[in-house]
């Protein structure tokens, strides 16, 4: 393929990042949203050197989180960051399709369409917005990895190496998708006919180099912490050997609840069209065992290698249980490849082609689906905002109206958390039938971080005494919640405000 067919086809690739990319999560990027972490992160003022948050980032192993928002500028741009994530996204589906070979304009355009869509980009931008271009800087990070591992040579790999322990540096969800990447890659391998001794051998090098990437990743952070005396943060969450079986449970689990939610949004047709997919892919897998032309042990592995599928795809749950969450399992929705894999010139004379138009109808239905969740999702959490905005100029006025108290003078104090609130903590019934399995949907009101609202939100001269566990003492256990009244009181010479207990 000359020059100009690789130009149409960055261009396809380009065009369905714009196009799939800004349907779902143009509102995100068209308004200012802050929520959860992102009103607290929303302004970098106080990362600098050598005090500031950055060393937090450091801790839980993302050093190079604190460099990439140095180089954004002071503060979250919702514009900003949705033009680096098209920037981003654009390159990891076009190292996507050159790792598997698809050259067709709908297989680079679901492709495209497939990550841009994807549920785990859907959960970061609703709840940490500040992050979400670097998080697809350390995706496309985890496939360019994959990408240099499948082309092998010392120098490509050791530069995948390389890569894979930038990505972890950034976010480490993306180890998984490297891995998930590479398993499908030697899958595509014993269905075009490889040796099985090879693709074993082509197996337990991807394993080798995902295992050198994760090390010096690891070696470096350790490195790094202790020549600035940093703590890390979070290494108990990993797993450990004797969890392993509950844990396989675990993932398997999660992602048949993934596949087929019980409440979600449009969840009648996402059940539906996934479960026709898979029997589709059953269907594929099934005339590839029956086809004698392919070697007995290819047929062997690739039914092996498929029965992994799902624990590949969620290992986040096997890697971390203690610690893992929705905003881990981008690898899950790499299932949506596999029908775009078979439909592609090399596999056509086994996927027919009524099945390959049956099949992009599918795709087409599953992208909507995830567009309609996504914005869905962010008017959800406009909603919260402005509701929790709503409830922070009340407890300003309580607090203003308590006798004695200063502005910036007094201490404020809060005990407890606006999420526990009993008064408050009551699902949606707006969004009752979409509540789904993230959880997202479930209230009304800000997560936990009232206090940011009021002093990085709302710039409320607030004296706020984070240090002093107000929570256990008697006069706050006898307050009640808030909004009752007596909910808001002076106690040693400090504003208490009780939101939960």
């Amino acid at each position: 393929m000359g020059r100009a067919g690789e130009r149409r086809q960055f261009l396809t690739v380009l065009l369905a990042v714009l196009t799939v990319g800004w349907a779902a999560h143009g509102f995100l990027f068209a308004n200012e949203f802050y929520s959860h972490d992102s009103v607290s992160f929303f302004s970098y003022a106080s990362w600098g050197f050598p005090d500031g948050d950055w060393r937090f980032y450091f801790s839980a192993g993302r050093f190079l989180i604190p460099v990439l928002e140095l180089m954004k500028g002071g503060c979250a741009s919702p514009w900003l960051t949705g033009l680096l994530f098209v920037f981003w996204m654009t390159l990891a589906a076009w190292e996507t399709a050159e790792l598997f070979g698809i050259q067709t304009l709908p297989g680079l355009a679901g492709v495209s369409a497939v990550f841009c869509a994807n549920h785990a980009m859907t959960l970061t931008g609703a709840t940490y917005l500040y992050c979400l271009d670097e998080y697809a800087f350390a995706l496309f990070l985890a496939v360019w990895s994959a990408r240099q591992f499948q082309r092998g040579g010392w120098r490509r790999n050791g530069l995948g190496i390389l890569m894979l322990a930038a990505s972890l540096g950034v976010y480490q969800a993306y180890f998984t998708t490297a891995a998930s990447l590479c398993l499908l890659s030697v899958m595509k391998k014993l269905a075009e006919g490889e040796r099985p001794a090879l693709a074993v051998r082509r197996g337990f090098r991807y394993l080798g180099l995902l295992a050198a990437g994760f090390v010096s990743y690891y070696a470096f952070w350790t490195l790094l912490c202790g020549l600035l005396d940093i703590a890390k943060r979070r290494t108990e969450e990993a797993g450990v050997l004797g969890a392993l079986p509950g844990s396989l449970w675990t993932a398997n689990r999660r992602y048949l609840q993934f596949l087929f939610p019980e409440r979600t949004s449009l969840d009648w047709l996402l059940r539906g069209v996934n479960g026709i997919l898979l029997c589709l892919l059953l269907y594929r897998l099934f005339s590839l065992l029956r086809d004698k032309a392919l070697p007995l042990g290819n047929r062997v592995l690739l039914t092996g290698l498929a029965c992994l599928l799902p624990t590949a795809f969620f290992s986040a749950f096997v890697l971390v249980p203690g610690g893992a969450h929705y905003l881990m399992t981008f690898p899950g929705e790499l299932v949506y490849l596999l029908p775009i894999l078979a439909a592609e010139p090399e596999a056509r004379r086994r996927f027919g082609r009524t099945l390959r138009r049956l099949t992009a109808v599918l795709l087409c239905l599953i992208v909507w689906q995830h567009i309609v969740f996504a914005n869905q999702a962010y008017m959800k959490k406009e909603l919260e905002k402005n509701s929790t905005l709503v409830l922070a100029s009340q407890v300003i006025g309580r607090i203003e109206g308590l006798e004695g108290y200063e502005p910036g003078v007094t201490p404020v104090a809060f005990a407890g958390r606006l999420d526990e609130n009993r008064y408050l903590d009551q699902e949606s019934e707006t969004f009752r039938d979409i509540s789904g399995w993230t959880g997202l949907f479930h209230q009304r009101s800000a997560t936990y971080n009232l206090g940011r609202y009021l002093t990085d939100y709302l710039n409320c001269p607030l004296n706020w005494d984070q240090e002093t566990d107000y929570s256990a003492m008697e006069e706050v256990r006898a307050m009640p919640e808030f909004p009752a009244s007596g909910s808001v009181a002076m106690i040693g010479g400090t504003a208490v405000v009780k939101l939960s207990g």
